[in-house]
């Protein structure tokens, strides 16, 4: 689930609900078909593919409204001149109106063939019939965004103008520089490292897998979940030390 995004002309960011496999395949999809459409529209092949991704994961209520916050002044403390519910490609927009719901300018998915869409909306991909989009073409994000359990968090317009004027830069920054320490738990990662042992060779137990087929599962953890080296190893069994200079 979505609960917030600002998009940028250089980078984005996106407050999503789910596992970290969830939100890694999310960004990463996001990735594939922006660099899609950047290729067919600019002739820039490969243009984001290699753009690093950075996913931290929240604790607390208190992270959530303050990231919210963070990501829609993002377009405000970018040089934006106007408020953040005024930049249309944010998220901020849907927040403590009278109405995000469909408006008198707006069609349903399910009106159209699937030909009109592929031609309206540029893509192949499936959308639920009840979402709604303008005459540009344009989807309303309030189909697939969760303001209202935002709202909910923050409970209160005032509340959440309070959270907005807060200067929340520095900190969040802070967070997101932090390098590439584990996001993701044992317990998590043991799932995901058991899935991708069953995928790559056929085998769920991983101790029946050779050095070097482990050693590759090593590369897969490191570049796609961040995952340290002493968790790698813990993971697949293999002494630390095996591990410096390969990853």
């Amino acid at each position: 689930m979505v609960f917030a995004y600002s998009l940028m002309d250089n980078h984005v960011h996106f407050l999503l609900y789910g596992t970290y496999a969830q939100c890694l395949k999310f960004i990463n999809k996001y990735k594939f078909l922006t660099g899609i459409r950047i290729a067919q529209r600019h002739h820039q092949n490969k243009h984001i593919k290699n753009l690093p991704v950075s996913i931290i994961p929240l604790k607390t209520e208190e992270d959530i409204l303050e990231v919210v916050a963070y990501i829609d002044r993002n377009a405000m403390m970018a040089g934006f001149k106007g408020l953040p519910h005024e930049y249309q490609w944010s998220s901020s927009r849907l927040l403590f109106k009278k109405d995000c719901k469909v408006t008198a300018g707006e069609f349903k998915v399910g009106d159209f063939s699937r030909n009109q869409l592929r031609d309206l909306l540029k893509t192949r991909v499936t959308l639920p019939d009840e979402w709604t989009f303008d005459e540009r073409g344009m989807l309303n994000p309030a189909c697939f965004t969760e303001w209202q359990k935002v709202e909910n968090l923050f409970r209160s317009a005032v509340r959440y103008l309070y959270f907005v004027t807060k200067k929340l830069e520095g900190k969040i920054d802070m967070t997101l520089n932090q390098g590439h320490d584990s996001f993701i738990s044992d317990k998590d990662l043991r799932i995901i490292t058991s899935d991708l042992c069953l995928k790559e060779f056929g085998e769920p137990d991983i101790r029946k897998l050779s050095v070097s087929s482990r050693l590759k599962l090593a590369r897969t953890l490191r570049k796609e979940y961040s995952s340290t080296r002493k968790q790698i190893a813990r993971m697949l069994h293999l002494d630390a030390k095996i591990l410096e200079g390969f990853i």
